[in-house]
């Protein structure tokens, strides 16, 4: 009997390959949206301490209270944009998540098809060895049976 070969192993191979891929991606988009909600909080506390400093000053200057304003405005300004960019991430992320699950089905599929196909070979292979082995019986049997 020949050796088992599953004549789609590379088409599987690729579609594992593409599977490594787009888990890579998600992971990446997922680690991106890690660092934008990192930044958000960290703006927030940076803006709490900033804030909490003031408060416990006894005196303010204008220049700080220019300054604070201005930082404010920066902050704001920066939120929308992390907001923005946390939006579209997730946006990404989802159809990466859609695409990865379209990949991972796809390499599903080969490989029921290859134990599919390897559940058959083994079966024709215990077929034939079971042939060959009642055919050697047959003529052990046949040769110990011949007349001198």
């Amino acid at each position: 009997m020949k050796k088992f070969r599953f004549s789609l192993e590379k088409v599987r191979r690729l579609r594992e390959a593409r599977l490594e891929s787009e888990q890579a991606l998600l992971r990446s988009l997922l680690a991106e949206k890690g660092e934008v909600e990192g930044r958000w909080r960290e703006l927030d506390q940076e803006e709490t301490r900033v804030m909490d400093e003031l408060r416990l000053k006894k005196v303010v200057e204008v220049q700080e209270l220019t300054a604070l304003e201005g930082y404010r405005r920066f902050a704001g300004l920066e939120r929308v944009r992390l907001k923005a960019a946390a939006a579209s991430l997730s946006d990404r992320i989802e159809k990466q998540r859609e695409a990865l699950l379209a990949a991972r089905r796809q390499v599903e599929a080969l490989n029921s098809l290859k134990e599919q196909r390897l559940e058959a070979w083994r079966k024709e292979v215990d077929r034939e060895t079971e042939n060959t082995i009642a055919e050697l019986v047959i003529a052990r049997w046949t040769v110990g049976r011949e007349p001198a």
